[in-house]
Formats: C-alpha cells, sequence, structure tokens
C-alpha cells in the first residue's frame, strides 16, 4: 500500500472515530458536568482522568501479553499501535474496523491473520470474563449482603489465573457460536495468566472515576466503592456486548445507574453516570492520541518482525 493511500484511510479512521465520539456525546446532559467542575472539585476530576487512563494502559498491558501468549512477542512500539487503533475502533459503529486495521498492522510486524483474530477473541474472552468477576463486587449493595460477598470475584479469578486454559476454551466455543475458525491456542500459558491479572487490575482502576464523581455527589466513601467499581465493570462489559452503539452509548449508563442507585439518590446516580462517560472519553482520548504519538502511527517505515513470529510464519 502506497504512502498516500496510507495516510487517507488513517485519516478517514480518525474522522470515523470522532463521529462515534459525537455520538457518544451527543445526548450528555453537560450542565451536570458543569455543575462539578469548580475549584474544589477539579484536582478529583482530574484524579479520576489519571486514574481511568492507568487503567487503560493496564488494558493495553494485557492485550500485549494475550498476543505475545498467540502470537509470540512483537516490538513494542507496534504492539501499542496495534492495541491503540484497535481500541478506537470501538468509536465506530460495528467495531470491526479496528479489528480489521489490527489485522493489516499485524502482519507488517509479522503475525498472521489467524493470530491476530485469535489474539482479539481471546483478548475479548479475558475482558469479558474479568469484568464479569469485577462486576461482581456490586452483589453486596445490589441484594444487601454481608461484606464477605465481595470476596466472592475471587473465586472465579483464581479459577481463571489456576486454570488459564479455560480462558481458550470459552474463547474455542465463542468461535464456534459465531461460525467462525478456532483462534489459535496459546503457546505462552504465563504470559496469559499475567493478562488475566492485568486485566483485573484495569477494571478495578477504571472504576475508580466512578467512586472518586459519586464521593463529589455525596455517596458514602465505604458503600460506594464496590458499588461503583462493581457496576461501572458490568455496565463496561454490557456495552461491549452491544455492537451497535459507539462505545457502548446509552447501554452502560442503562446498567450503571441501578447500581449507583443504591449509594446515591436516582438523580445522582444518573448525574454519576453521565460525568463517568465524559471522563472516560477524556482519559480514553488522551491518552491513545499520546500513545499513537509516542509511536508514531503515520510512521513510513514498519518494525523488523520479531525472530519468533518469523519462525512460526515460515513454519
Amino acid at each position: 500500500m502506497s504512502v498516500v493511500w496510507r495516510r487517507v484511510l488513517v485519516v478517514l479512521f480518525a474522522v470515523a472515530v470522532l463521529a462515534g465520539v459525537g455520538l457518544a456525546l451527543r445526548d450528555q446532559d453537560w450542565s451536570v458536568l458543569a455543575q462539578l467542575l469548580h475549584p474544589g472539585s477539579v484536582p478529583a476530576l482530574l484524579g479520576a482522568v489519571a486514574v481511568t487512563s492507568a487503567g487503560l494502559l493496564c488494558g493495553t498491558r494485557s492485550w500485549l501479553l494475550t498476543l505475545s501468549a498467540i502470537a509470540g512477542p512483537v516490538p513494542a512500539r507496534a504492539g501499542v499501535r496495534m492495541f491503540f487503533v484497535g481500541f478506537l475502533g470501538k468509536f465506530v459503529p460495528g467495531r470491526v474496523w479496528g479489528l480489521i486495521a489490527q489485522l493489516r498492522m499485524g502482519e507488517r510486524a509479522g503475525a498472521s491473520k489467524a493470530q491476530m483474530a485469535g489474539t482479539y477473541v481471546v483478548n475479548l474472552v479475558v475482558v469479558l470474563l474479568t469484568g464479569g468477576a469485577v462486576g461482581m463486587l456490586v452483589a453486596p449493595v445490589l441484594f444487601d449482603e454481608g461484606v464477605w460477598w465481595m470476596l466472592v470475584p475471587l473465586v472465579p479469578l483464581v479459577v481463571l489465573l489456576v486454570r488459564p486454559e479455560l480462558v481458550h476454551r470459552s474463547a474455542v466455543l465463542a468461535a464456534r457460536v459465531a461460525r467462525r475458525g478456532a483462534p489459535p491456542s496459546p503457546g505462552r500459558p504465563r504470559d496469559l495468566r499475567r493478562s488475566i491479572a492485568y486485566q483485573t487490575g484495569s477494571w478495578v482502576l477504571s472504576g475508580l472515576h466512578v467512586w472518586v464523581t459519586a464521593l463529589l455527589l455525596g455517596a458514602d466513601p465505604l458503600p460506594a466503592l464496590p458499588a461503583a467499581v462493581g457496576g461501572f465493570a458490568l455496565a463496561a462489559v454490557g456495552g461491549t456486548l452491544v455492537v451497535f452503539a459507539p462505545d457502548g452509548a446509552g447501554v452502560r449508563e442503562l446498567i450503571l445507574v441501578p447500581a449507583l442507585a443504591t449509594v446515591l439518590p436516582l438523580s445522582a446516580a444518573v448525574a454519576t453516570a453521565l460525568v463517568s462517560r465524559v471522563l472516560t472519553l477524556v482519559a480514553e482520548l488522551a491518552t491513545a492520541g499520546a500513545a499513537l504519538g509516542v509511536t508514531g502511527l503515520g510512521g513510513h517505515r514498519s518494525p523488523a518482525p520479531s525472530p519468533s513470529l518469523r519462525k512460526e510464519s515460515a513454519a
């Protein structure tokens, strides 16, 4: 592909992402955010954006480890570019465009289409399983049960860490339901375990911005923590499954509000969910833009495939 066409595709993809972001923000009540923006709350809101960015970087690391488990290590700069291009694809309805770009970029880095598609499916399973597990933190506040219920998420997470092959089996089942080829079996179980751990950390960090916002609106800190972190994880998982909505717009808020309503008045819970949408968008776009800028998205030179990938391709 010529440099000119590559630049044209980059521009078109960027325009599509911005359009998706616009759709996700279209129905936001900006007056709610304006009420929170005062000198006393700015440090807390900036901290919420920073911790969300940290959660996204943990998710980046998780994806890179999944890619390493499936295809072998790739150059760090190439891997980061592939992740964030695919990540930004969630803002484009259908969400296949980011994957298509990843397939192309993966080939340039020495990974086959089957390996890249397998990475996508296995990583999606890791995201959904860990998100569902962390989402169980909301059980004590939803069902008015004891604090010991907060230990329940540890059970599926420990099982996944001890038996990471269950992730691949789930991915094979998902591929079969979708009538797609089974993803390649991970050749590096240790990397898959680390991927699970990093993605779990990503959910916890990413949910803290909801907790910070809830505190600003008057929530009690201790009950609000599991409601915010668990509720956000469940909401994000639900939004991920609804592929026709850019970044799960509307769906995520619909799931998050009931969890927050257990620790906040309904109006404040709705406000927290709306502010969460804005804060996550700011963090995600800033982090993705910085990462792509540092790694040189529009660079002319392709990274050389790693030796391990070249050997697998030859095999």
